[in-house]
């Protein structure tokens, strides 16, 4: 595995600049999509069961925004994503 930034898995966003844009996802989307999790599916690349997630969102919402917000401003998502 090399340590070369990747390009953007989203390249519509790739000239888009958004240094003075404020974060285009807020904790209440982020809940809604929590919510929305299949619980039957299986286990994502993150390791965390999708029921695990969803039995959580009211104790990870609010931190996984601020995650998300942290990402944007520093302008790199991870390939993952």
């Amino acid at each position: 595995m090399d340590d070369q930034p990747r390009g953007s898995q989203c390249p519509e966003l790739e000239d888009h600049d958004c240094e003075n844009e404020p974060l285009p996802v807020n904790p209440e989307i982020v809940w809604d999509l929590l919510l929305q999790l299949d619980p039957y599916k299986s286990i994502g690349p993150d390791g965390i069961h999708p029921r695990i997630l969803k039995d959580v969102t009211d104790v990870i919402t609010e931190p996984l925004s601020v995650i998300f917000e942290l990402f944007w401003d520093s302008r790199e998502v991870p390939a993952d994503w």
